[in-house]
Parts: structure tokens; sequence; C-alpha cells
């Protein structure tokens, strides 16, 4: 059986092992695509494992990092309901 995480993180550092220091973002990110291997791409965990690899090894290169999900005015669903209730006295 695949140990998914590890697989990602071994195939990524081979690909950083074998690039000139001086390699751009494009240079990392087509290499990156040329290394997966098959099966990152055959299974929705495989994508989603090298993807999250992926992108944590390329921020350390340049490319910007995701927003943060705002959870600022996020409510719990009880909560939402009591607004609900709330809204339905008044």
């Amino acid at each position: 059986m695949i140990d998914w995480q590890k697989t990602a993180s071994h195939v990524i550092g081979e690909v950083h092992r074998n690039l000139p220091a001086d390699a751009d973002l494009a240079a990392r990110k087509k290499a990156l695509r040329a290394a997966r291997p098959w099966e990152f791409g055959s299974t929705s965990w495989g994508r989603k494992v090298w993807a999250k690899h992926s992108r944590t090894y390329l921020e350390k290169f340049g490319l910007p990092p995701l927003k943060a999900k705002s959870i600022e005015n996020h409510l719990s669903p009880l909560e939402r309901m009591i607004a609900k209730a709330k809204g339905a006295q008044a």
C-alpha cells in the first residue's frame, strides 16, 4: 500500500535536488508536473496530496500563498438557528 505523504515528499525532494539552485518558479512548476507519478493523477486523494505538497514546495520559491479563509462573521449552525429564531420573533 502506498504512503501518499512520504511518496510525494520523496519525489518532490528528488526534483529539488535535480534542479539548479537558480531555477525560476516556472521551471520548478514544469519539473513538478513532469515528475508527478501516475498514481497522483489517477485518484482524487492522490491529486489532493500532490497539490498540497507541490504548493508547500513552490511557496518557498515565490508562489503567493492562498488567502486565509475569513472566520470573523462565521456562525455555527446553532448560532444561525438562534439568530433566525430571534428574527422571527421581532
